[in-house]
């Protein structure tokens, strides 16, 4: 009895160790943080998601850009601009523009340190598909965003568009960035018979880190029983 009780407790043990080197690298080795999201910012990211993956093949934008812009610039869809006009991405219509405009209030941030207010004229869609289209075409006709198609890197995308002019907040490439990656919207870069279809990769590592805890603990728990023996 003696031995099998030194036994089981250095089973127990190895158990644990093993447990808590799964937790370490699930956490470590993880591309999205643990957040929580509603059903409406997944249903949000797999709409967008879903249009922009098909037309990064085309465009070279890489995805995970994209919808990060969407969420920022349309308040995950329910900005007054996305409502009533399907504009997702806050792209002004110039003299270059022939379609449809809407005007709105918006804050701009000229001078880097002061954001102020002023009535702007936006690009109008019939879809979202369409914001979709127009926005690869409207990055892929200027030449300033060239550092944008292309790139692989999810930062220097976000660092190179924002460095291009697209915005003028002094903290947009840093939101994008952590949009990016609170929301492991990189799974939308990947190609082939993996690309992801529901944007949820913070969630299932989030499942996994606690179903491993609970086997730990568990096994913690009868480790101390039979040593209670």
């Amino acid at each position: 009895m003696k031995h099998t009780r030194k036994a089981l407790r250095v089973l127990m043990a190895c158990i644990l160790c093993l447990c808590s080197l799964a937790v370490t690298a699930s956490a470590a080795g993880a591309n999205a943080p643990e957040t929580k999201m509603t059903q409406a910012q997944k249903d949000f990211i797999a709409k967008v998601g879903a249009m922009v993956s098909a037309d990064m093949k085309q465009s070279g934008i890489l995805a995970s850009l994209t919808i990060a812009q969407a969420i920022l610039e349309s308040g995950w869809g329910t900005s007054a601009l996305t409502k009533n006009a399907n504009a997702l991405f806050g792209i002004k219509a110039d003299s270059r523009w022939k379609g449809r405009v809407y005007s709105k209030t918006t804050q701009e941030c000229y001078d880097g340190v002061q954001f102020v207010s002023e009535i702007a004229s936006f690009r109008a869609y019939d879809s979202w598909q369409h914001s979709v289209s127009d926005h690869a075409a409207f990055l892929l006709a200027g030449s300033r965003y060239a550092a944008v198609i292309g790139e692989k890197d999810y930062k220097k995308a976000c660092d190179a568009i924002h460095k291009a002019g697209y915005a003028t907040d002094p903290g947009y490439a840093d939101k994008l960035i952590r949009l990016i990656e609170t929301y492991g919207l990189t799974a939308y870069d990947a190609t082939g018979p993996e690309e992801a279809t529901a944007g949820n990769a913070a969630e299932d590592t989030a499942a996994m880190r606690e179903a491993l805890l609970a086997l730990r603990q568990h096994f913690s728990g009868a480790l101390k029983r039979a040593r209670a023996r």
